[in-house]
């Protein structure tokens, strides 16, 4: 089982698009841990990068393709475009694998990597997902179709839509059910996004849970994450925000009554506490006070 569910789609806003990426924030391994990244910062403005499965061998990989495009100009400043760049860093999580010694090595890894956002040279977006092949042992990456699954295809639902993770092809599901029975019409919008809200909030799902991530790639080739605001928590990458945080980053909030997702160029952050601040300082400094 591939504990998570990611997703990715390009969202149509007025006459132009934006890619909007997604996950729960549950990490198991004998235990239910709700709080935690799954979205990285891979040090690009045209992409980021999310994970599935079993954090052992998933984490120190994304760790290394977030240090690959430090170590290269030329990543960072996206000469390399996109495509490209799946390419290398499909060669990065090889030849990093083949470095695993040990009894458990020869264990297959049980993760998937999802690298979405903007080529400059394709002048579109792509969604490349990074899936194990036991046979050949390595991991092989894979465009997401220009289209939506087939499943979800219907006029003016949207053009891209991939994911990875058990919890990620469960969602496909859902929302085709409901497509199919007249129960959504139109265009994906943040539809994505609530079913999988609606997942972390299903008990009998045990892969996935913990609040919602969210980040953006624009077009003008811009990375934007977003603090996620319910009626009953306002969390960024997964975990709470603390009493004195005032964060530099919007909010993508639920209506609870509609079930819709609303972002806006002044949604309301949590101002900092004051009180809050002053405990900080206090533990930071005894001499405070």
């Amino acid at each position: 089982m591939l504990v998570t569910s990611v997703v990715a789609w390009e969202r149509a806003v007025g006459n132009v698009t934006e890619m909007v990426v997604a996950s729960d924030s549950r990490l198991g391994g004998g235990e239910r841990w709700d709080a935690c990244a799954k979205i990285f910062d891979i040090g690009r403005d045209d992409a980021v990068i999310a994970f599935a499965g079993n954090t052992w061998r998933a984490l120190p990989l994304v760790f290394q393709a977030i240090s690959t495009t430090r170590s290269y100009r030329g990543s960072a400043l996206r000469t390399l475009d996109l495509p490209q760049f799946a390419r290398h860093l499909e060669n990065i999580l090889n030849v990093v694998l083949e470095e695993a010694k040990g009894t458990i090595a020869s264990n297959p890894p049980e993760c998937e990597f999802m690298l979405a956002g903007w080529s400059w040279r394709l002048g579109a977006f792509r969604i490349y997902r990074f899936t194990f092949d036991e046979g050949q042992w390595r991991f092989n990456v894979n465009a997401a179709p220009q289209k939506l699954p087939n499943a979800l295809k219907g006029k003016g639902r949207g053009s891209l839509l991939a994911t990875i993770g058990d919890g990620g092809r469960s969602l496909v599901g859902a929302m085709a059910r409901d497509y199919n029975k007249g129960i959504l019409a139109g265009p994906l919008d943040y539809r994505p996004l609530e079913y999988l809200h609606a997942q972390t909030m299903d008990k009998s799902v045990d892969s996935v849970g913990g609040p919602v991530q969210v980040a953006k790639v624009y077009r003008s080739i811009r990375v934007e994450y977003f603090a996620v605001r319910t009626s009953s928590s306002l969390t960024v990458s997964g975990r709470p925000v603390l009493p004195y945080e005032n964060l530099d980053l919007r909010a993508i909030e639920r209506d609870d009554e509609s079930g819709q997702w609303i972002t806006g160029p002044g949604t309301a952050q949590i101002p900092a506490a004051q009180a809050a601040l002053a405990q900080l300082e206090e533990a930071a400094d005894p001499s405070v006070g």
